[in-house]
């Protein structure tokens, strides 16, 4: 099985150009060798292989029609094959990109920590009063470092006597990172989620990490965690699964609902194709947030949900002062 990502992307420095520009001229050999790798690529990874074959005789039929004629830049190709993909397929995940090919022209030095700072956004990790700690990741980073940044903040937090997660701001597609944290506040080898992949006919299931971290945490112990309306993928696979192992109270607003695992796929210097590869359902209700989003136990405006998650904490504790 491929390495897992909601959206498996490359990432570049400040300081970058690309290779290949999609207003480069082609050939008609150029697209229809374009369209064949794209139908390859869509019938051997996509998770619906009935919409596959719908694709696959859509653009087919485009390009025997002489639909594709007359396109004479990499950028005109992606819209016309895209438009031709959605009406089949009606998948909005489904479509052509550009793929990335960075030249790095230039780095300047940076201190280290702030570098990392940078790369893997471990926000703000305070200890707020009463003893309650926040912890706000805003990127879920697609790096072993990222793993140790946030094993680093935990441990932090170790000593606090209930945790507030903010993901409000969170983007990044790591499942691997999402993994890795939710194992912190469950028992080792408790089941997460269970992957269906390779159209449906495997299934992976997903148990929670020995990450080293505090035993208190998988406890009794009073977790919050913070959503937004931008929270999506990553940030949504904890939130739904550590709410209904009732591991954590959501709080805040509801999330995108995207659940679908998505993978770029290369085609050729110019366009990849973002292709759903799998689909991640919860152990306990054998369903996911794809379209729904996550629904939280505290439905309250994102700006709010901080001060409010505070107070039910302290609550909680018996330490609430009017």
């Amino acid at each position: 099985m491929p390495v897992i990502l909601w959206f498996s992307v490359s990432t570049s420095p400040a300081f970058a150009m690309n290779l290949y520009d999609l207003n480069d001229k082609l050939s008609k050999e150029e697209i229809n060798e374009t369209i064949e790798k794209a139908i390859q690529t869509i019938n051997m990874s996509y998770l619906f292989p009935e919409k596959s074959r719908l694709i696959e005789k859509a653009l087919q039929r485009s390009a025997a029609n002489e639909s594709f004629d007359g396109t004479n830049d990499w950028y005109s190709l992606m819209k016309k094959m895209n438009t031709v993909i959605k009406h089949a397929s009606e998948d909005i995940y489904l479509e052509v990109v550009e793929s990335n090919h960075p030249l790095v022209i230039e780095q300047q030095p940076i201190e280290a920590a702030a570098f990392k700072r940078n790369m893997f956004n471990i926000g703000h990790v305070e200890i707020l009063s009463d003893n309650i700690g926040y912890f706000n990741l805003k990127r879920f980073a697609q790096n072993p470092q990222a793993e140790h940044e946030v094993f680093q903040a935990l441990q932090l937090l170790s000593d606090v006597d209930a945790l507030i997660v903010d993901l409000r701001n969170s983007d990044g597609h790591s499942i691997t990172l999402a993994h890795y944290i939710m194992s912190f506040f469950v028992h080792e080898n408790t089941k997460l989620s269970a992957i269906s992949y390779d159209k449906h006919s495997k299934t992976k299931t997903l148990k929670a990490l020995a990450t080293g971290g505090n035993e208190k945490f998988k406890q009794e112990f009073p977790l919050y965690i913070l959503t937004s309306a931008f929270v999506a993928n990553a940030g949504e696979f904890i939130s739904y699964t550590l709410k209904h192992l009732d591991k954590a109270v959501i709080v805040g607003e509801e999330t995108m609902g995207v659940a679908y695992i998505v993978q770029i796929q290369k085609i050729n210097n110019y366009l990849s194709v973002s292709v759903p590869i799998a689909i991640s359902n919860h152990p306990t209700t054998a369903s996911h947030w794809e379209g729904v989003g996550v629904t939280p136990d505290v439905n309250i405006a994102q700006e709010l949900a901080l001060d409010y998650a505070h107070n039910m904490a302290k609550q909680y504790l018996n330490r609430f002062n009017n």
